[in-house]
């Protein structure tokens, strides 16, 4: 290996300039990995959102068999907190009481996922 050319290279873009190169990629990485897993989260939220409300609407088996679909994305994206506010909605269906607790539940730890304001 020609360590001149290195040198040379290295000389003429300054090492600051390449290290800052380098970070930059870096962190351009990242926040891409994050927006890509924030839009992953969102479209599944909200898929599952709207199944949900279908099924409350509607009651079918179709409907059902939708919420099931957005439930299981979820588990894919979704926390552990996450999974489970889901999985409270299924196991309250027949309890109104619960099923209002559950749904505040859900919408909390949602908001705290998506990192949007809880107010």
């Amino acid at each position: 290996m020609d360590y001149s050319l290195l040198l040379s290279l290295l000389t003429a873009f300054g090492l600051g300039s390449i290290i800052t190169a380098v970070v930059q990629l870096y962190l351009s990485g990242k926040l891409e990995i994050r927006r890509r897993n924030f839009e992953e989260k969102k479209s599944a939220y909200v898929g599952l959102l709207e199944a949900y409300h279908k099924a409350a609407v509607q009651g079918s088996d179709e409907a059902a068999k939708n919420f099931a679909y957005w439930q299981m994305r979820c588990e894919l994206v979704g926390p552990p907190i996450v999974r489970s506010a889901i999985d409270e909605i299924v196991k309250t269906n027949d309890n109104k009481d619960a099923r209002y607790t559950a749904h505040e539940k859900l919408k909390h730890v949602l908001r705290a996922d998506l990192g949007v304001s809880d107010v």
